[in-house]
C-alpha cells in the first residue's frame, strides 16, 4: 500500500470572529448607555403651540 498524503488546513472562520467582535462592541455600547441612564427615560414630553386663527365676519 502506498502512503497517502494528507493536507491539513487551519483556516478558521473569519466571519465568526467578525460577528463575535461586533456583538462584543454592541454589548459594550449598550452597557455604557444603560449605565448613563439612557434607557430610564419614562416619559416623552411634547408641546405643540398652534397659532390662534380668527376669522372675521363679512
Amino acid at each position: 500500500m502506498a502512503d497517502q498524503d494528507f493536507i491539513v488546513r487551519n483556516g478558521g472562520n473569519s466571519i465568526g470572529w467578525f460577528a463575535a467582535g461586533a456583538l462584543a462592541v454592541a454589548v459594550a455600547i449598550g452597557l455604557f448607555l444603560y449605565a448613563d441612564g439612557y434607557f430610564e427615560q419614562d416619559t416623552v414630553q411634547m408641546k405643540i403651540e398652534l397659532p390662534k386663527v380668527t376669522i372675521e365676519g363679512q
